[in-house]
């Protein structure tokens, strides 16, 4: 109870009266089979569209040769055509199914493509260029300067094109030039590539694996370059000069000038330094503080007039020490590598520690450099693709990556591993954090091609369908299944194998939350009506349905009519009708969706031999000018109370949702007060049911009865926690039998009548 500790006024909140118990979902799927890729570690996946389950699981399968068939696949019991799945798949959006979980399966001894990066750094040509032309636009210049020598090659062989010594490069548009040297008539084209930095063929970086097994990997292509993260300017040291040196031209000058004269100015240093006239920048070796000449390195590409100003460009460093200013540092962060450019030279260092505006380098620069001068963080870019024939599905681009793994996600190979649906990378001994001459570079054309990758269906046995248990999220098979909760339809298509369904029907059985689907069998004959009744006399459950036949599809991508599994359609028809009816209605009498036609032909005297009681064999039957239907609503039991589908399901969905729907009663005392809230809670959840049409009666008090008091429970029951609630329901049956009675009668015995 609440205290009242002082005087005052004090506000509660008290329940009171029922709660209100939500009905669950009925029409939520589960599906295990065999597809193009897809993931094989976790829960299964849910995918609410055909589209959807193609961009996580690939398109359809080919039918294998005889050769690649399961040798298990000639026996009735344990056979399978597990290559229509996503056939399945289809037929299940086709006629209504919205909600899916997918687990994919994959042959125990299937592997997953892989490729591997050397060491060396490559940059793609994007700009198609003339013959004899002496510049090219690469997709970056990090590690080109003046000084470096580049290898140009064909992108789509990796074959030697020319090499190129650069005399100038251009940072904001990637244009890099070259002098005489190259042979005539050679050029790089859009899609070769440039070696900036010799490949150490020997040792490998990293190594990139398709993210799940099976040949679809080797349609996986990754790229790797490095990017240029952020662009900062030096700020000057006051060390080297006065900040504030600035003056004007006292004498004009022409272009070509190699002196410049200004007044009398303090701070312009005599030994040397950099001047900026009128925005353009010059070195000068010495400057005479008499006569006011500065004697320049070169001349001067513009003319200028007595009225140009002249400043002195402050040194930001001067080849010395471990600390450089940099406008903006506290976004840099311990380890990065940064590129420092003075427009002729570049040189890389990695940064120890920032404070402020100051980093602190973890080694001494060579070069000399000037306010303003520009400093790089080099980063990585991870570029992932899948075009299965050729043709993109597929794309990932990972960007900002820092090749030191400082514990955040944006480590190259921490983001590739969370982020990517496409591959997952391992560091390899050759890797490096610090030099950009070691990045990790492709073994010949800049995409690199995974390969190896094996399905291995060959070699898949039923167990891989019914999978192991290891545990939360760690399940395989029909196993997986048990980690989604919501699931209330389960199937494994095109699977006829007495273990796969004993799997399937097992779960069910157990779990008592979800119904199964079952396959006839269908070998390259079509199955007999004798056939089917001896493969259905194994099965005894009232958890499951049995259809038969099989039903022949469009499959798009071999433009010809092949062979489904009518699991996939029928499970599509149960969540249609639980929406657009109830879970009450009988999913039979229903159009099948997006087939061609029924395999087989069943005439009513064969479906004579497959209804009756206790066989249960649902039949799919196609009706002049009414289409291809379901005929028939039966599971595969013995037990005559539950012999229809719509009765099984009902019950699922009342047990529940009161399931879910009363948690809240449990550690509530025990007594009278809680046991009306339970009995107003149940009443009123079954008054709702009722009204919907899934119960006899012409009152609700005829379709069910709720008691939970003293006559349901025992004083022992009370003391050991127990509270006992008794429901009984009247669930509608379908109208199986329409039957007509007509009788011949005279005139007068209708009038009397």
């Amino acid at each position: 109870m609440s205290e009242y500790l002082s005087p005052g006024v004090y506000i509660e909140e008290v329940d009171s009266g029922p709660q209100p118990i939500e009905g669950v979902s009925t029409s939520t799927t589960g599906a295990v089979g065999v597809t193009v890729r897809g993931p094989t570690v976790g829960p299964p996946v849910l995918v609410t569209s055909f589209l959807e389950f193609a961009r996580t699981f690939g398109d359809f399968l080919p039918q294998p040769s005889p050769l690649e068939i399961n040798t298990y696949a000639s026996d009735p019991t344990e056979g399978g055509r597990w290559w229509t799945f996503p056939l399945a798949v289809k037929g299940f959006f086709d006629n209504g199914g919205q909600r899916l979980f997918v687990k994919r399966v994959v042959s125990k001894t299937a592997k997953a493509s892989f490729g591997s990066f050397q060491q060396g750094l490559y940059a793609r040509v994007v700009a198609d260029k003339a013959p004899n032309a002496t510049s090219a636009s690469l997709e970056h210049v990090i590690h080109v300067d003046t000084a470096t020598g580049l290898e140009f090659r064909r992108g789509d062989t990796g074959a030697p094109l020319f090499n190129a010594n650069v005399t100038g490069y251009d940072p904001a548009t990637g244009i890099v030039s070259w002098g005489a040297g190259v042979t005539p008539g050679l050029v790089a084209s859009r899609g070769d590539f440039a070696i900036i930095e010799p490949p150490l063929v020997a040792t490998d970086t990293l190594t990139f694996t398709a993210i799940s097994p099976g040949e679809w990997g080797d349609d996986v292509a990754v790229l790797v370059r490095p990017v240029i993260g952020a662009s900062y300017g030096m700020l000057f040291d006051a060390a080297f000069g006065d900040p504030t040196a600035t003056s004007q031209l006292t004498v004009a000058a022409a272009v070509g000038a190699g002196t410049l004269t200004i007044g009398v100015a303090a701070g312009f240093t005599a030994v040397g330094g950099r001047i900026i006239v009128n925005g353009d920048e010059y070195d000068y070796t010495a400057y005479n503080a008499a006569t006011g000449v500065i004697t320049l390195v070169g001349t001067t590409t513009e003319s200028y007039g007595t009225s140009a100003v002249v400043r002195l460009l402050r040194r930001a460093y001067d080849g010395a020490g471990l600390t450089v200013n940099i406008w903006g540092a506290q976004a840099i962060y311990p380890h990065a590598i940064l590129e420092f450019d003075n427009g002729a030279v570049k040189e890389r260092a990695v940064v120890a520690s920032v404070s402020g505006n100051v980093v602190t380098l973890s080694a001494a620069l060579v070069q000399t450099y000037w306010e303003g001068e520009t400093v790089r963080v080099i980063e990585a870019e991870v570029r992932t693709r899948y075009a299965p024939g050729g043709v993109v599905q597929a794309t990932e681009t990972f960007t900002g990556l820092r090749l030191f793994d400082d514990g955040t996600p944006n480590h190259l190979i921490t983001a590739v591993n969370a982020r990517s649906q496409l591959v997952t990378v391992k560091r390899e001994p050759g890797y490096s954090d610090s030099l950009l001459e070691r990045f990790p570079a492709p073994k010949g054309v800049p995409w690199t091609e995974l390969a190896s990758g094996v399905d291995n269906n060959d070699t898949l046995t039923v167990d891989d369908f019914v999978g192991v248990d290891g545990g939360s999220g760690k399940r395989t098979g029909i196993q997986a299944l048990e980690d989604i909760d919501e699931i209330s339809i389960v199937m494994v298509p095109g699977m006829w194998s007495s273990t796969v369904q004993s799997g399937l029907i097992q779960q069910c059985e157990l779990m008592k939350s979800r119904f199964a689907i079952l396959d006839s069998p269908r070998l390259d004959s079509p199955t007999s009506v004798t056939d089917v009744k001896a493969f259905r006399s194994a099965l005894d459950t009232k958890y499951a349905a049995l259809y038969y036949p099989w039903l022949d599809v469009r499959d798009p991508s071999v433009h010809a009519t092949v062979l489904a599994p009518p699991s996939g359609h029928l499970a599509g028809i149960y969540a249609r009708v639980d929406v657009e009816r109830g879970v009450h209605k009988a999913p039979a009498n229903e159009v099948i969706q997006g087939i061609v036609k029924i395999d087989q032909e069943v005439t009513k005297r064969e479906q004579d031999l497959l209804n009756p009681f206790p066989v249960n064999i649902n039949v799919l039957r196609a009706f002049p000018d009414r289409g291809n239907r379901v005929w028939g609503a039966r599971c595969v039991t013995s037990d005559p109370q539950w012999k229809y589908i719509n009765v099984r399901r009902l019950f699922i969905f009342l047990e529940a949702s009161l399931d879910i729907g009363t948690q809240w009663v449990v550690f509530e005392p025990n007594d009278e007060p809680l046991w009306a809230r339970v009995r107003s809670s149940v009443t009123n959840f079954l008054t709702t049911v009722w009204r919907s049409g899934a119960l006899q009666g012409a009152s609700a008090g005829e379709a069910f009865f709720v008691k939970c008091d003293r006559t349901t429970m025992t004083q022992d029951d009370i003391d050991n926690g127990r509270l006992i609630v008794l429901v009984g329901v009247a669930p509608v049956k379908p109208a199986e039998f329409v039957i007509f009675r007509i009788q011949q009668k005279t005139l007068d015995d209708v009038q009397a009548s």
